[in-house]
């Protein structure tokens, strides 16, 4: 389930708390940030992924439509709601234009608030919730093959959704990636998805770098949830990621690790349903994907980058993880650099 995320800017904090109530009774929406003026509303909004915002008219400070105003510039996704007082709705609407969605009069009833919510969640509920279930799923069952095999497929249906457009594109992405984040509560959900796992147009725009963005949010979450039932394995992914470019085997990891390899073995399969050796392998592969994405560097020459001896026997591990060769790799790759 998609959890929208809401703002709320009041400088009366009852009136906060009045519908921050409120909204918590609609299970897919979460405040997450409330503010007491027009300038910390801003701010909320350029650090935090925020969805909705439900914004007093007269604050201290800058006025509710000017901060609306300043939101939208910011990020025309927003959904902003003004709360005001006073008749002059029609007037209000007029001057912010195409900034804000609508002027709500405070206050508010619990009615009018929940009809703006379901509405809100129809035009936004696609396709995208079925994405997010697809990869929470397989953190589910912990199966961390059947995410790096399906994984070009969501990309792909992701980018149909958005139908190429960026503002759309970084909007389901950030969804995506934050509802991802807050399904497991073993993470500091203080932390958004800006702050852990930058996106910008640049990167959102090929679907093979968005690709590359969406494993690294995925392989941490399948390494925090390993490492919360058995803690010991942060140590082991912490030399994981220092050594994932050299000819690292399951022998450096136990004997650097202080882990028999049995026990390694069989603990790890449980939490991701792959030996380390394949985890490895993946890894690899996910970095050689960048490798021939951003340089024109050879097989021979990535290979080596990765620690593989031999290119041969890199291109045959390719093959076997992205059943295609590299040169159909790097043909797709420039077929799809624009959605």
């Amino acid at each position: 389930m998609i959890m929208y995320r809401v703002l709320i800017a009041d400088d009366d904090i009852l009136m906060r708390e009045a519908l921050k109530i409120m909204i918590t009774k609609e299970e897919s929406f979460k405040v997450v940030q409330m503010a007491g003026s027009g300038e910390s509303a801003v701010r909320a909004c350029k650090e935090d992924a925020i969805d909705i915002v439900f914004m007093d008219m007269l604050m201290p400070g800058i006025t509710g439509l000017e901060a609306g105003r300043i939101i939208h510039q910011l990020n025309p996704e927003i959904t902003i709601y003004i709360l005001s007082a006073y008749a002059a709705n029609v007037l209000i609407r007029s001057a912010a234009r195409d900034a804000i969605k609508d002027v709500l009069e405070k206050p508010i009833t619990w009615d009018c608030l929940k009809k703006i919510l379901e509405n809100y969640k129809t035009d936004h509920e696609d396709s995208v919730s079925r994405q997010q279930e697809a990869l929470t799923s397989v953190l589910r069952r912990k199966d961390f093959g059947e995410f790096y095999g399906g994984l070009s497929g969501i990309i792909d249906d992701i980018y149909e959704i958005a139908g190429g457009d960026s503002v759309r594109l970084i909007k389901v992405f950030t969804y995506l990636g934050q509802n991802l984040l807050d399904t497991r509560n073993v993470y500091d959900e203080s932390r958004s998805i800006g702050e852990l796992f930058p996106i910008n147009e640049g990167l959102i725009l090929d679907r093979k770098t968005s690709e590359l963005w969406l494993f690294r949010i995925m392989d941490y979450l399948f390494q925090q949830n390993s490492i919360s039932r058995y803690p010991l394995l942060e140590n082991i992914f912490l030399y994981i990621e220092k050594h994932i470019k050299e000819d690292i085997t399951l022998n450096n990891i136990i004997e650097n690790c202080a882990i028999s390899q049995g026990y390694l073995s069989r603990i790890f399969r449980e939490q991701l349903k792959v030996s380390v050796t394949e985890y490895l392998h993946m890894k690899k592969m996910h970095l050689a994907k960048g490798y021939f994405y951003f340089t024109e560097d050879s097989i021979a020459e990535v290979a080596y980058r990765l620690g593989y001896n031999e290119s041969s026997y890199f291109s045959k591990v390719f093959k076997k993880y992205e059943k295609m060769t590299v040169k159909q790799y790097k043909n797709e790759t420039r077929r799809k650099s624009s959605p």
